[in-house]
């Protein structure tokens, strides 16, 4: 059975600063027809920044939609036609001031499937050198670091549940057992 959709017809129904809500109509798999609105999203990045003494860097930020602060790791919007890899290296220098030796990818994920097309690139950086930090003019935040195994209990039993961050730690966490296995 073909589970592909093909699209009929596309509607830009709202072209906001960051975010752009399509209503496209498609050809569904059994010949039929239906309606599928999603948000484009230009994609992010993140990083999961580890120092030597085995400390990750996390930062507390007021999310609107929530209406509340969030713990998260170090992350950022992709620029139109910017590379992953250069926008991570920006966004660890701007949230928390750092450089970092040793990069490692860790994939992307696929946030919310349902409603919208980012995908978020991650990354475990580590040799961290550390200058100073440069927020962007409407971003607020509080940069603090922990013991990586606390950061990943706190993602394992819900104190954590950013998505990104939880799934950045948990494949942070299997590479760096990958290696010490090795």
């Amino acid at each position: 059975m073909e589970l592909s959709e093909k699209t009929l017809a596309s509607e830009l129904i709202f072209d906001g600063r960051l975010l752009k809500v399509y209503r496209d109509e498609v050809g569904l798999a059994d010949g039929g027809a239906s309606v599928r609105e999603f948000v484009h999203h230009p994609g992010g990045v993140a990083a999961v920044a580890l120092d030597g003494e085995g400390c990750v860097y996390l930062e507390r930020q007021f999310r609107y939609p929530y209406r509340k602060i969030v713990t998260e790791i170090p992350a950022g919007k992709l620029e139109p036609g910017e590379n992953p890899f250069q926008a991570i290296r920006r966004e660890l220098q701007e949230e928390i001031g750092a450089a970092a030796g040793r990069w490692d990818p860790l994939g992307y994920i696929m946030p919310s499937v349902g409603y919208t097309d980012e995908m978020l690139y991650l990354y475990l950086a580590r040799d961290l050198t550390f200058g100073s930090t440069h927020f962007d003019a409407d971003e607020f935040l509080e940069p603090f670091k922990l013991p990586f195994p606390q950061a990943l209990a706190m993602a394992l039993d819900g104190r954590i549940n950013d998505a990104k961050t939880v799934c950045a730690l948990l494949r942070a966490d299997a590479k760096m057992q990958e290696e010490t296995d090795g």
